[in-house]
């Protein structure tokens, strides 16, 4: 065993050379799924198009642009468009 360490002993630069490798690839893929749970992550947060929808319904309501009756009808077909 005490050979391997000797000064010059080309085993011993492969060793490290593959093991610095091993250990940089195991650090990418690391990042890479953490990036993609992230990404993931940052997605899932993003208001779905009929919450814009109805956050834009609303403020026409707010604005004054359409009546409580219109809002409450439009509200209604947006959050349960399978009963048109």
């Amino acid at each position: 065993m005490g050979e391997f360490f000797t000064p010059g002993n080309q085993a011993l630069g492969i060793t490290i050379a593959v093991g610095f490798i091993v250990l940089l690839a195991a650090l990418g893929i690391i990042l890479w799924f953490t990036l993609i749970k992230a990404r993931k992550k940052a997605a899932s947060t993003e208001p779905s198009e009929s919450n814009k929808a109805v956050e834009a319904l609303r403020q026409r309501y707010v604005n004054g642009e359409i009546s409580k009756e219109e809002y409450d009808e439009q509200l209604r077909t947006l959050t349960n468009p399978s009963k048109n």
